[in-house]
């Protein structure tokens, strides 16, 4: 479960970096800097700069969301329901609401709060996010992943 979690969150995650990457080049909004922006976390302000390290802060974040997310589908048993559309709609959401806070707190410029077109990317960047939350489960889950496991087992037999 961790493991497909852990797949699902680098697909979305990488979705989402390659949109609001896209979207920072085409505009000059910030809204790529912002997603990666550590520079008000103590701990990790040293990060800043390396944009390999900035990245892999977001991939653990996006790691988290989609081992949740896998683990909350088993959990409930929703796999082949809806609900897991719901649940990526929520965690994506819950994701995005960070828009005002790692606006406030940044210390590097990042987009105001009150933009209008940075806040529409970035809401549009983490839809995207969520629906590859789903499309890459659905494909793991159903193809790919149950093949993988299957043969594992037939090895074993």
């Amino acid at each position: 479960m961790k493991k497909i979690g852990m797949w699902i969150g680098t697909i979305a995650g990488a979705a989402l970096g390659a949109f609001l990457y896209g979207i920072e080049k085409l505009t000059g909004l910030s809204v790529y800097t912002l997603l990666i922006n550590v520079d008000f976390i103590p701990v990790v302000r040293h990060a800043m700069g390396n944009p390999f390290l900035e990245l892999l802060l977001h991939f653990v974040v996006s790691w988290t969301i989609g081992v949740v997310f896998v683990y909350l589908l088993d959990r409930w048993n929703k796999q082949k329901s809806p609900f897991r559309f719901a649940l990526s709609a929520f965690l994506s959401l819950v994701a995005a609401a960070t828009y005002v806070p790692l606006t406030i707190l940044a210390v590097q410029p990042t987009p105001a709060v009150t933009d209008i077109q940075a806040v529409s990317y970035w809401l549009a960047g983490h839809a995207i996010y969520g629906l590859f939350l789903v499309g890459s489960y659905d494909f793991l889950k159903g193809t790919a992943w149950r093949k993988r496991v299957e043969g594992k087992k037939m090895a074993l037999s």
